[in-house]
């Protein structure tokens, strides 16, 4: 799902977030004066990558119905519900 959303890179805006917390508490036991800037850029990665997750969602196109399509990847293969395959007989 991630891979067909294209937000592989909000994941890694995430991770490096958090990677960079780690790496602010870890320098913060060694009082290290400077690890509060580690602590800022940790926050600052975490909000942008929780608003790229949010991008699909708030600008998807609605059809007819007022459906949200989401515009997946053309090259990835869309796996087709039972429901479509079959016609209808009625």
């Amino acid at each position: 799902m991630i891979k067909l959303l294209k937000l592989q890179k909000a994941v890694l805006v995430l991770v490096l977030g958090i990677l960079s917390y780690i790496a602010y508490r870890i320098l913060d036991a060694n009082e290290v004066s400077w690890a509060r800037y580690l602590q800022m850029l940790a926050g600052a990665l975490v909000i942008i990558g929780a608003l790229w997750m949010l991008y699909p969602i708030l600008f998807a196109k609605k059809d007819e119905d007022g459906n949200a399509e989401i515009i997946t990847d053309p090259t990835v293969e869309v796996p087709v519900d039972e429901e479509e395959k079959k016609p209808a007989t009625e």
